[in-house]
């Protein structure tokens, strides 16, 4: 593992150098909207105030050089398999003041958002729900066209997801995502949630911008 980021750390530098010089790149597009999928609800949990903020600066601080306008934050899964929903009010309450105070605290121009809810299909369905109750109170047919189901799922972002990074085993999928894993590259880095760090984002992006977008399609 330490050869491994060593070797990548040594890369990032020979791209960054290639940047500064102008010297042109397949790869150098600005990345529009990255998804980070890390941590369990309980993992969430633990973590104090300071945390949460030193989280989130780290990860606005590893996409921010690369020009991402949105970053989005959510857990892999849930240890307890109880969704933001099913755990107590206190609970709850207390992780969504935290999150929320720690979101705050950050002045970048990276867009953040962090959605505490594990169950992806429970969500997608639940758009679906609401988009239809929506057509049905304006007296109109139901119309949902998969542009209007992406802007709903998105929501706040205006962008499809360019890169997924899965924090965790690399033959697990995260059940909090089910649209954004559809045409998104995914990284895959098989460390703890305590020990993710910006540098660690920086790997998943590099290893991003060797590869060519295959948009849900695989290597010939």
């Amino acid at each position: 593992m330490v050869t491994r980021l060593t070797r990548r750390l040594k890369e990032r530098v020979k791209t960054r150098l290639r940047r500064a010089l102008g010297t042109p790149s397949v790869g150098d597009e600005p990345l529009a909207h990255v998804v980070v999928a890390a941590g369990t609800l309980d993992d969430w949990r633990g973590f104090d105030q300071g945390q949460w903020n030193r989280r989130l600066s780290d990860l606005i601080n590893a996409v921010e050089p690369e020009g991402v306008r949105w970053l989005t934050l959510v857990p892999v899964s849930n240890a307890s398999t109880e969704d933001i929903g099913g755990v107590s009010d206190s609970t709850s309450s207390t992780l969504l003041a935290t999150i929320d105070k720690a979101l705050r605290a950050q002045r970048s121009r990276v867009q953040l958002i962090v959605r505490p809810e594990v169950d992806g299909r429970d969500r997608f369905a639940r758009v679906v729900r609401q988009l239809h109750e929506t057509d049905q109170l304006r007296g109109v047919h139901a119309t949902t066209s998969e542009e209007m189901l992406a802007k709903a799922l998105l929501d706040p972002a205006d962008v499809e997801a360019d890169l997924v990074v899965v924090i965790g085993p690399p033959d697990t999928l995260p059940t909090s995502l089910v649209w954004e894993l559809a045409y998104s590259e995914i990284v895959f880095l098989d460390i703890p949630w305590t020990e993710v760090s910006a540098e660690h984002i920086q790997m998943a992006v590099d290893d991003f911008r060797r590869r060519n977008r295959r948009f849900g399609g695989i290597d010939a």
